[in-house]
């Protein structure tokens, strides 16, 4: 009779989830350990943090969306390369017959004086509901870092509280510095029609109970918000693994270099699209790495071959509020005025088949509701 392989996946995020179900999907025995247990939305912190999106928008118990598999909630005290087990911070030893490491970034953060002590941060569902009640009594709000995370922030704030003024700062040239020149400019414009008050090419000195004090002199006073600074969680998991950016080495297979039965995938993992590009840290790509990884993780443990995987990111969805968002698919742009109006529902389709896939039609249900009862 054939024993289910034993697969254990680190992280419940995109990733994590997604190799969780392709495991279980080749019959696997799976476990998956996450520190709290709850698979966050995260492209859609901001609209939860604004006060528009319900608060399930934020996250989902793992128990919810996976089940069939053994969730442990936990953190990775050690790995035991040579037992094949992992340690948890409680002492628990699980054994593994392959391992898929899907912690994702850890938030990281200069060391400028007050920020630790009165800045406020989006980078989890518990930091989206903090905010959640504290923007709607604010006067002003100062979003430093005006990536994605940033950027959309200060357009829903400012689309749904117009009596909130939003200040969004950037220490690059322009917005969005890594996202299309074309979705930049669009996106600016938006936020200034709301009054957003844009300033570039400016960092944080100290951050104060009243503000933030700039490089140049001046201070913008209100709610400070810390959105910039991610790291991966590599070198904590697997210290010995080569890295690239901070990235653990994956060949196409989703191995990790030089450990034959340890695959990782998502913002742990430095993976490769097309010509050996390093694709961007994005929920999307996260998704199809996790699947591959996850498969190919039971495909070892069955003693088959992995399959090489074909990762790409075909594009960018940023939603601003009110019903406008920039987006760009492929080398097709939705970033003006009437195409604009598209990418929200683009961004709804997607989390919503993201939800499907993982949990069937009663997580995708209770969890976007409103976009799933569209005609």
């Amino acid at each position: 009779m054939h024993t289910p392989p034993r697969i254990v996946v680190v992280g419940g995020g995109y990733a994590g989830v997604m190799a969780a179900r392709a495991a279980l999907e080749r019959r696997a025995q799976v476990t998956l350990v996450d520190a709290d247990g709850h698979h966050g939305f995260l492209p859609r912190l901001a609209t939860v943090a604004a006060g528009v999106g319900p608060v399930s928008d934020a996250d989902a118990p793992l128990a919810e969306l996976l089940p069939g598999v053994t969730l442990v909630t936990d953190e990775v005290a050690g790995i035991d390369h040579h037992a094949r087990a992992l340690a948890t911070a409680d002492g628990r030893g699980i054994e593994w017959d392959t391992l898929v490491l899907a912690a994702g970034a850890q938030a990281t953060a200069p060391s400028i004086p007050g920020l630790a002590d009165h800045a406020w941060t989006l980078r989890t569902p518990d930091d989206a509901r903090r905010l959640r009640a504290l923007v709607p009594t604010a006067e002003s709000l100062v979003v430093v870092g005006a990536g994605s995370t940033g950027t959309q922030l200060a357009g829903e704030v400012a689309a749904a509280h117009p009596h909130v003024q939003v200040h969004l700062l950037e220490m690059a040239d322009r917005i969005l510095p890594s996202l299309p020149d074309n979705m930049a400019d669009r996106a600016h414009h938006v936020l200034v029609d709301r009054r957003v008050a844009i300033r570039t090419g400016v960092s944080l000195d100290r951050v104060g109970p009243e503000g933030a004090d700039l490089d140049d002199g001046t201070t913008v006073p209100g709610l400070v918000v810390w959105t910039g600074g991610y790291a991966s969680n590599g070198n904590v998991l697997l210290p010995d693994a080569p890295t690239t950016d901070g990235r653990i080495v994956v060949d196409r297979c989703a191995r990790v270099s030089g450990h034959r039965r340890v695959l990782a995938a998502g913002d742990i993992a430095a993976h490769r699209g097309p010509g050996g590009r390093l694709l961007p840290q994005t929920a999307q790509v996260a998704v199809r790495a996790g699947r591959l990884a996850g498969a190919n993780a039971a495909r070892i443990a069955d003693g088959l071959r992995p399959r090489a995987g074909r990762l790409r990111h075909i594009g960018w969805v940023l939603p601003l509020g009110d019903g406008q968002a920039v987006a760009q698919v492929g080398p097709l742009p939705l970033a003006d005025p009437v195409t604009g109006r598209l990418a929200p529902l683009l961004h709804d389709a997607i989390d919503v088949r993201h939800l499907l896939t993982v949990g069937g039609l009663p997580a995708a249900v209770r969890h976007h509701q409103e976009f799933v009862s569209l005609p």
